[in-house]
């Protein structure tokens, strides 16, 4: 199946990315794919840039993102369904799967894991949710966190406009909202090394001098006009704007606890993929919870991030967990959006997958007979999700001797449907009067019904040979 494209994937954003995320994002691809810029593959260069011109018109229109949304949220569903039919054994990557665009590639690092690299010359604190520069203004960051250049010495004057400097350039990991820390926020960043337990930065992280002092800003601006101060590494200030003062600068941006929640949920996922349980459920919890306190991160994304922790239970065989976790998704979903939803539906498809997965066959056929009963309200649904849910039902209710129910869902189904959805996936449809005419047989319906049946079939089946124009279809 061909891979699924989003415009968040094209401007290399997450899903949950904030317009001032989408807008640094958009200006730096742009820039750095401009025609101008790039004479040796310019038909190249143009197309690229009308690719980011679209995905910015859709993604900076809040109507047109959250049709956006919606779109990808029901081609993903429909792609899930299309994968259950395709492989019916084969239920944990049918049951749990979510395709999410990441733009970052986090790592966490520093002592007991206490920062998260960006792995582009920024951090952010895990205690705090402030992203900082790796390296004074002056030096130059690398990968593999080496540090070239000289850290710049500067004035007050200088210290209070060097922000402004840096966010009307490219800013810095595609932020444009750097700014000097203030005293206590630099200071948290110091840590007791040795035997000695003098105050420091941690040198696996930062680039280090600790002998030299830093530009601040107090952390009471009324009370001192926001006037820079100079911190030492031992906790020494003294204000800058008296005799000549030289210090280095180190920025910082934030807090910015709705991007440390998003780090910490791809941190957990690719604990999960590597099969480390019980990192991914405390990571999953912690971006939940952070979630839940910041602002800026929408309900949708929210409860994207309770489903993958139910996933984790899941695999780490904590089953009674991840129902719980389910079931607190599909409630959300109910009162967030109504009873009779897309995302209702799809919550309660996952209940219906995970029971399938534990053997509860019973539990499933309810949940997903609940599901296709809000299908069938809803507007506008792909033929293929319905289908999808359809066949899993059906064999369920004859797994479990509900032939009746089963005859009488096909029949509804395929009374209700029109020529063109019957024939829009003619072999699906073809398995179905199939099981629709055994079932009949079975329960001793009259020859009539069994000949309309065939003429039916006959209508929507593809000729036995696609060439021979003697075969002429039967009209009903």
């Amino acid at each position: 199946m061909k891979r699924l494209r989003t415009h968040y994937e094209n401007l290399q954003v997450t899903e949950n990315a904030s317009q001032e995320v989408i807008r640094g994002a958009y200006k730096f691809l742009s820039q750095k794919w401009h025609p101008d810029k790039n004479q040796q593959q310019r038909e190249k260069a143009e197309r690229v840039t009308k690719i980011l011109n679209d995905a910015y018109n859709v993604l900076s229109d809040p109507d047109q993102r959250r049709a956006h949304d919606e779109w990808i949220a029901e081609q993903r569903t429909v792609r899930k369904l299309a994968d259950q039919s395709a492989q019916p054994g084969s239920a944990s990557s049918r049951n749990y799967t979510y395709h999410y665009s990441y733009a970052l590639n986090p790592e966490p690092a520093g002592h007991r894991e206490r920062y998260v690299s960006l792995n582009d010359g920024t951090v952010m604190d895990v205690r705090t949710g402030l992203q900082w520069f790796c390296h004074s203004v002056g030096e130059r960051w690398h990968p593999g966190g080496i540090f070239t250049g000289t850290p710049q010495l500067h004035d007050a004057e200088l210290a209070a406009a060097l922000p402004a400097r840096v966010n009307t350039g490219q800013g810095q990991g595609r932020f444009k909202d750097w700014r000097l820390p203030s005293e206590r926020e630099l200071k948290s960043l110091y840590t007791r090394k040795g035997i000695s337990l003098r105050r420091t930065l941690d040198d696996s992280i930062f680039s280090i001098d600790d002998k030299g002092p830093y530009w601040t800003l107090t952390d009471n601006p009324w009370l001192y006009d926001n006037v820079p101060r100079v911190v030492t590494l031992q906790g020494e200030a003294q204000r800058g704007d008296g005799d000549l003062v030289l210090a280095r600068a180190r920025l910082v941006r934030g807090p910015d606890h709705a991007m440390l929640a998003e780090l910490m949920h791809q941190i957990a996922t690719d604990h999960l993929a590597r099969g480390e349980r019980q990192e991914a459920i405390n990571h999953f919890q912690r971006s939940l919870e952070l979630a839940e306190q910041a602002s800026g991160i929408e309900e949708g994304n929210i409860m994207i991030l309770m489903r993958d922790l139910a996933l984790a239970y899941f695999e780490s065989q904590q089953p009674s967990e991840a129902e719980a976790w389910l079931r607190r998704v599909l409630e959300r979903k109910r009162q967030h959006h109504g009873p009779d939803h897309l995302e209702v539906f799809k919550a309660m498809v996952d209940l219906a997958c995970l029971h399938k997965s534990l053997g509860n066959f019973r539990a499933a056929l309810d949940d997903l007979s609940q599901a296709y009963g809000v299908l069938r309200r809803l507007e506008n649904v792909s033929q293929c999700m319905t289908l999808g849910v359809l066949y899993d039902l059906v064999a369920l209710q004859i797994m479990h001797g509900e032939n009746r129910k089963a005859e009488t869902m096909i029949s509804r189904y395929l009374e209700h449907s029109e020529g063109s959805d019957l024939g829009a996936f003619p072999e699906r449809t073809n398995v179905l009067f199939i099981v629709l005419g055994l079932l009949r047989a079975g329960s001793g319906k009259e020859i009539g019904d069994a000949q309309h049946l065939y003429r039916t079939f006959l209508e929507f089946s593809s000729p036995p040979v696609e060439e021979a124009e003697d075969f002429t279809r039967v009209r009903v």
